[in-house]
């Protein structure tokens, strides 16, 4: 083989060589690759996401709902006791006020199957200067359901009327508070809009569009909450933010 024909061979192969090794010389080191975003959850808190400009300006406010809502659901909690030297007479004597509480709630109306009971739990009398045992007192709890709240007073009055409880009491909750929510969020973001354009007005700037809205969740969603009132405050909050530009001067 002669010099030019050696010389063109050499060449061939750092070709081919270059070749193999231009794949890896374009990939990146791991330091170096930065990470996408993840996936979204199911339910997302933003309600509105547009994208800004680099060079426009916004304005961002909280806005506050509330909405008053009538529970449809009621529970009635009584305590009743009874006491005795022992205490297979102390658990007949409250088992006794249990029969009776359950007797008027049955006679407004209330079927069996929304009374339960907790059961007798005992405890003692204990003389101070020595802890002997001088008596024993029975306890139990009633609880009432009712889906018409309309009848707490009628139901409670009589039972308390005998002078049969040792303390009762009335909640009131909604089985689903999700339309009442929906309103206060709407209210809250009519809050927003008057807030924003109290700021835009006093800066002298015109509110634009919205860019983002941002839901604030509360700490619960009222499913299964207890209210002593029979007035339930639904309420809502959302983080909006709005475009400005400002003013065009008059000359």
């Amino acid at each position: 083989m002669n010099q030019r024909s050696n010389w063109l061979l050499k060449a061939a192969l750092a070709l081919v060589l270059a070749a193999a090794l231009l794949p890896f010389a374009a990939c990146k080191a791991e330091d170096d690759i930065t990470p996408g975003p993840t996936a979204q959850p199911e339910q997302p808190d933003v309600i509105v996401n547009n994208e800004l400009a680099p060079d426009e300006h916004t304005i961002q406010v909280t806005g506050s709902g509330e909405v008053i809502a009538a529970p449809d659901f009621s529970t009635i909690t009584i305590s009743v006791q009874g006491s005795g030297p022992t205490s297979e007479e102390a658990a007949l004597k409250c088992e006794e006020r249990v029969q009776q509480v359950t007797e008027i709630a049955a006679a407004q109306g209330i079927l069996p199957k929304n009374m339960t009971t907790v059961g007798a739990t005992l405890s003692t009398h204990q003389r101070e200067s020595d802890g002997a045992i001088t008596g024993y007192v029975a306890t139990d709890t009633i609880t009432i359901m009712l889906t018409d709240v309309s009848k707490v007073n009628g139901v409670l009055s009589p039972i308390i009327d005998a002078g049969i409880t040792e303390s009762y009491e009335a909640t009131y909750s909604l089985t689903d508070a999700s339309a009442a929510y929906s309103e206060a969020l709407a209210a809250a973001m009519v809050d927003a809009y008057a807030k924003a354009s109290s700021i835009a007005e006093a800066g002298n700037v015109t509110l634009g569009s919205i860019a983002s809205a941002v839901e604030t969740p509360g700490e619960d969603q009222l499913v299964g909450i207890a209210f002593e009132s029979s007035a339930i405050a639904v309420s809502a909050q959302v983080t909006v933010v709005y475009v400005i530009t400002e003013k065009p001067v008059i000359p």
